[in-house]
């Protein structure tokens, strides 16, 4: 969808004594139209060589004529617009009388007297054969080939300059010379171009913190430095391109997101069910977030979006690496950038003559990589490669030897003493600088241990939290406390070796519980009207729920759902029954035409979309379906896989 901001006009009316007057001389132009079956009003705006802007309106007689007068000392530029929505691009002469016929329902506009409007017109209508690609390329050449002509700066403005990046405009601007730089377009192109150079490559990305669907606020300056390279992705439901390009760039993020790669996306959607819905269909798995005002964000504003898609690549610092590469470009620069980096860790520890130096990587998901190196005279090096941040653990030959630090893959000087390892020096990893910022700073704080829960509340995806949960925070927190930080911990945060950890523990505590008490495990899932279900918000209302896990693509599960159906209809009334159904479907319009075509939208129906690869079948460790369980309001587990019978005999009971 591209929007070419010059011809978006927000128009303002003068009627009556507000109306320009204007006395005509030698160099006055006089203009005389008419609209086919037309009433309202028509304005004319003027774009003065000074930059600033003239604005004339006329209301139109029975006849649909009406009339300008002016003056000018040079043609300039100017559009007429009817009723406020339709525009068409004229140029004004000294001494020209114009006469303009149109027509709307053609689209239509006959000119007579002008040949600067003509000679427009014959440049800028498309020509037969041509395609959009076709169209810009040829219209940019015209004004590359006519660098002087006062055309050019306005085709710029109007057909090029919205998809132009800093680079881009400065070099298509300085080729213009003569009259061209004296027009109302070269002037505003100029101003443009300053504002582009505020976000053009090499300098800092502007903040942004938006909500995601969940409506918890995602800060790109946490969510960057979380990874090597980030991509800002400007979307929305609604824009065509953008939902063709998903799979492509789904096969990008596959490939690139274990080797230091994340992308940020952000939604120009005014609706949040249809960004959800668009978020389900397309797969897109990482992290999405909008304020739902299309056009209006201030976002939209800091970065100058003129049309979606479009994207800046930033890299670990917030520096912006590259705007608005295609698919084959962002797959060759990631190449380039991941492909041919590693780390480089060089150590100096004062007092240490030999041995050997262990190096631990704490990778996702538990994993642990471990290398070895010789240390003469205190020296020792390690050379590798990680796919994105992680902890790292030195062991030294000596008594609590043992470095903790954060790295990604840079390079990494270690200085210290022997005696002194709690004073090591590490230089040269960021991600390691920051962590030590925050801890710092709620060192300094009055209450520091409270400063670093703050922290882990207001920053659940950050890299840190789960570190600060584990090994400062653990001691001092509630079995409560505990449990609400770990789950409310999200996106690059569950990547770390921490979280892991901290995960185990919460899952043997679990286990060790439900042994007791034969509780069901909570979980919440987006039904077919895309609102979360939760499972322990609904039970609560109902004597019994029965809990069906079942796939439209699984003839089984069909034919229980007619005996659900039944069981729903005899004992819906009151409290006393209730169903939620857990679809393993991986496609939306097969899961929802056999909720259709089973009469089952009676009752909750809910997914995540994933098939096997749902949480559910983890959570319950689902072998096959359909399966069942029938929870009472408490959450407590009355049956498994019970036949029609069974269930109606508790129910009964």
């Amino acid at each position: 969808m591209k929007r070419i901001f010059l011809l978006s006009i927000l128009l303002m009316i003068f009627f009556g004594a507000n109306a320009q007057q204007y006395v005509m001389t030698s160099e006055g132009y006089f203009i005389e139209g008419q609209i086919k079956k037309a009433s309202g009003y028509v304005t004319l705006r003027t774009y003065l060589r000074d930059g600033n802007e003239l604005l004339d309106s006329i209301v139109m007689d029975k006849k649909g004529r009406f009339s300008f007068r002016g003056h000018t000392e040079k043609a300039v530029p100017a559009l007429l617009t009817i009723n406020g929505l339709k525009s068409y691009r004229i140029y004004l002469e000294p001494s020209m009388k114009m006469e303009i016929e149109i027509n709307p329902k053609k689209d239509k506009i006959e000119i007579k007297g002008s040949p600067l409007t003509t000679k427009w017109y014959s440049i800028i209508d498309p020509e037969n054969i041509e395609d959009a690609t076709v169209y810009t390329s040829r219209l940019e050449n015209w004004a590359l080939n006519n660098p002087k002509n006062i055309f050019s700066p306005d085709i710029m403005s109007s057909y090029l300059a919205y998809q132009w990046s800093y680079k881009q405009l400065q070099d298509h601007l300085n080729v213009l010379g003569g009259e061209a730089t004296n027009t109302y377009h070269y002037k505003h192109l100029r101003e443009r171009e300053q504002e582009l150079e505020k976000i053009s490559v090499g300098k800092a990305t502007p903040s942004i913190v938006l909500k995601d669907t969940a409506n918890k606020q995602v800060s790109l300056k946490n969510f960057i430095r979380q990874q090597k390279y980030t991509l800002i992705d400007f979307w929305a439901s609604w824009c065509k391109e953008c939902r063709d390009n998903t799979p492509q760039m789904i096969a990008i993020y596959d490939n690139y997101k274990n080797k230091g790669f994340n992308i940020y996306s952000i939604s120009l959607d005014k609706s949040i069910r249809e960004w959800k819905q668009a978020l389900r269909e397309d797969s897109i798995k990482w992290t999405s977030v909008s304020d739902l005002k299309m056009w209006d964000g201030q976002t939209v504003k800091d970065y100058m979006i003129k049309s979606i898609p479009a994207n800046v690549l930033v890299n670990q610092k917030g520096e912006i690496i590259a705007q608005n590469l295609d698919l084959e470009q962002l797959n060759t620069t990631l190449d380039d950038l991941i492909n041919n980096v590693s780390y480089n860790i060089a150590g100096n520890i004062d007092g240490i003559k030999e041995g050997v130096v262990e190096l631990q990587l704490l990778l996702e998901n538990g994993k642990k990589e471990k290398y070895s190196s010789r240390i003469r005279n205190g020296n020792f090096s390690f050379t590798g490669k990680v796919d994105k941040t992680c902890m790292a653990m030195l062991n030294l030959p000596v008594k609590d030897g043992t470095i903790s630090f954060f790295m990604n893959n840079d390079n990494i000087n270690i200085t210290g003493d022997k005696k002194h390892l709690e004073n090591v020096n590490i230089r040269g990893s960021k991600v390691q600088d920051d962590f030590m910022n925050i801890v710092n700073s709620c060192n300094s704080n009055s209450s520091p241990m409270q400063c670093l829960m703050n922290y882990v509340a207001n920053n659940p995806s950050s890299i840190y939290s789960p570190f600060i949960i584990s090994n400062i925070l653990y001691p001092y927190m509630s079995d409560k406390d505990k449990e609400e930080a770990i789950n409310s911990l999200n996106g690059e945060a569950t990547t770390m070796f921490q979280y892991y950890l901290l995960k185990e523990q919460q899952n043997a505590v679990i286990a060790a519980t439900d042994m007791q008490t034969n509780k069901a495990k909570d979980f919440t899932l987006m039904s077919l009207n895309g609102e979360d279900v939760n499972l322990y918000n609904n039970i609560m209302f109902n004597n019994y729920t029965l809990v069906t896990f079942w796939a439209s693509w699984d003839n089984m599960s069909r034919n229980k759902n007619i005996d659900y159906l039944r069981l729903y209809n005899n004992y819906k009334k009151g409290n006393n029954f209730a169903i939620i159904s857990v679809s393993l479907d991986n496609s939306l319009t097969q899961w929802e035409n056999a909720v259709k075509q089973d009469g089952i939208g009676k009752w909750d129906n809910v997914s995540d979309l994933k098939g096997w690869s749902s949480s559910v079948v983890r959570l319950y460790d689902l072998q096959s379906i359909p399966s069942n369980m029938l929870l009472d309001k408490e959450g407590n587990i009355v049956g498994k896989d019970l036949s029609l019978d069974e269930i109606t005999r508790i129910i009964t009971k």
